[in-house]
């Protein structure tokens, strides 16, 4: 089994960002700015060390693959922000390109959606998603070729994997077809797309089936939303359910939703799909605190076993795709931090070393 882990390229300084959100800002800056919500809440969570990288560094990201190497973690899933031709945040993915002698697997999922200053409670659109026509699809298509072509770019039965977040627009299957076809023309067999769905409801797996595009090999249930979605139908779910509810009554906007990782994962782990051409997901902790205070919510982390167990399960699956490498904000990350050190990469080449 292939294990890549999401990786968000938000940690170097971009106009745009400076226009938006204030100069010098990167991802770093939502962090320093964290602060605990509720008693034995750990915020700000700091990188081991201090060591608030940069990603207009090379060594960064050699840094990076050698840790990834180090624990089993076969690749990184690089966020592609590209808005029907203006590219944002590509400069790691470039310099990874750039640079053939970092050992660093990885493939692309095109972030499709729009950009909203939702960070701030509110709807102000930011930059829109558009999709344009096929002239426009070749200018996209000539941008990730070269990346496609690279060695170390993910390819099954040779074709490059391309996930697309964002599955509901009308041009999808047109889009994707396009892009199929222009590989083909290019010596591959084709392009291996991912759908991302985020629900364990075998019903609404199919009917997101049905509905993907004609050349979607795989739909990924992303996590930790679909273990979720799973778990806040669940009965053992109730308690916090009715807990929530008079919580919010009474402190109102100084109230957070907080969930339980471990009974998300019994949950998961108890849930049988019966489905074809999925890719399974893994997330460890949830805390996007950082970004939006009390408007977020936290997931607390499972148990080893339980994790052992999760992986037991999916172990026979081609790829595992792991939510996430550095998603520092919103608590997801693989990366050593001061309070939990290296725990998730080695419980992750625990289990590795164990098969």
């Amino acid at each position: 089994m292939k294990k890549f882990a999401f990786y968000l390229p938000q940690f170097h300084e971009i106009p745009e960002n400076n226009e938006w959100w204030g100069k010098g800002f990167t991802e770093w800056t939502n962090i320093k700015k964290a602060k605990p919500l509720y008693k034995g809440h750990v915020q700000p969570n700091y990188p081991l060390n201090n060591y608030f990288y940069s990603l207009d560094n090379k060594s960064t990201l050699e840094w990076q693959a050698k840790l990834a190497q180090k624990y089993d973690v076969d690749g990184m899933i690089f966020y592609h922000y590209y808005f029907n031709g203006k590219k944002l945040l590509e400069k790691p993915a470039e310099m990874l390109l750039a640079n053939a002698d970092i050992p660093m697997r990885f493939f692309f999922c095109w972030a499709n959606h729009s950009w909203y200053r939702s960070w701030e409670g509110t709807k102000e659109l930011l930059l829109e998603q558009s999709y344009g026509c096929e002239d426009d699809w070749e200018t996209h298509f000539q941008y990730l070729l070269p990346f496609f072509q690279d060695s170390r770019y993910e390819k099954r039965n040779n074709k490059p994997l391309f996930m697309i977040f964002k599955s509901d627009f009308d041009q999808k299957n047109d889009y994707l077809t396009y892009l199929d076809k222009r590989c083909i023309d290019c010596g591959f067999a084709g392009l291996c797309c991912i759908e991302i769905c985020e629900s364990y409801d075998e019903n609404v797996i199919q009917k997101f089936i049905k509905n993907k595009a004609s050349v979607t090999d795989f739909v990924h249930l992303r996590e930790p939303a679909s273990m979720l979605s799973c778990y806040t139908k669940s009965l053992s779910y109730f308690p916090q359910r009715v807990a929530n509810y008079i919580g919010k009554k009474i402190k109102r906007n100084q109230y957070l939703v907080r969930y339980s990782g471990e009974k998300m994962y019994k949950v998961a782990n108890d849930t049988k799909l019966n489905v074809n051409n999925v890719i399974r997901g893994l997330c460890f902790e949830w805390d996007n605190t950082p970004r939006h205070g009390y408007r977020g919510y936290v997931i607390t982390p499972p148990s080893k076993e339980s994790f052992f167990k999760y992986m037991d399960s999916v172990q026979s699956d081609e790829y595992l795709f792991i939510n996430a490498w550095n998603e520092w904000c919103e608590g997801m990350v693989l990366e050593p931090t001061q309070e939990k050190k290296y725990k998730y990469l080695e419980w992750i080449k625990e289990w590795s070393n164990r098969k």
